[in-house]
């Protein structure tokens, strides 16, 4: 029941935003709010379960990734940097933002979370030490990666630029791995 509160849960932040309430909520499932307090002591509660779920499902991801002898080092990169909007599960995941402003604990625990995220770590290196990435530094790397999938998530960008959010992390990849000037070869 849990999960099946979290992914209602989801679908209305996807439609109403992270500002819906617990008898939307409850009216979606077709279940009393007494359910979902059973369930979810508060919304805060639930919203917490929301950003578990969705660490829980980009860790997931991220393993198969890493994990894929089939994928070069360069496309595991592109893979996790694109890590988002992968699962149906997460599609309203630019919804989320609005945690910044009106649940700023449960938002601090996902800036948290994106700043101890390393798996492009050892894949940067391992591109490296290949010859198929040039050396650069990758606390800075890094940084930029973070902060543009932060900024991208922003739905007023989206809207305001009629953007997806795949379609926009698949920019952001490709302007950062093959930058802007084109090969004179």
């Amino acid at each position: 029941m849990r999960m099946r509160i979290i992914q209602g849960a989801i679908e209305e932040t996807g439609e109403k935003g992270i500002k819906f309430t617990m008898n939307d909520l409850a009216k979606r499932l077709g279940v009393s709010k007494r359910t979902l307090y059973e369930n979810f002591s508060s919304k805060e509660s639930l919203i917490d379960g929301i950003v578990e779920h969705f660490f829980s499902t980009m860790r997931e991801k991220e393993e198969e990734i890493i994990n894929d002898s089939t994928l070069s080092t360069i496309e595991k990169l592109k893979e996790i940097a694109m890590i988002l909007p992968n699962s149906p599960r997460l599609m309203y995941i630019s919804r989320f933002y609005e945690m910044k402003q009106y649940y700023p604990k449960q938002w601090q625990k996902v800036e948290q979370w994106f700043a101890e995220w390393s798996p492009e770590f050892e894949l940067i290196e391992e591109g490296i030490e290949s010859g198929k990435l040039r050396r650069v530094n990758t606390i800075v790397f890094r940084k930029m990666i973070i902060e543009s999938i932060m900024a991208l998530a922003d739905r007023s960008f989206l809207m305001k630029n009629d953007f997806t959010l795949k379609e926009a992390l698949h920019n952001m990849v490709d302007i950062i791995l093959y930058g802007l000037v084109v090969d004179e070869k």
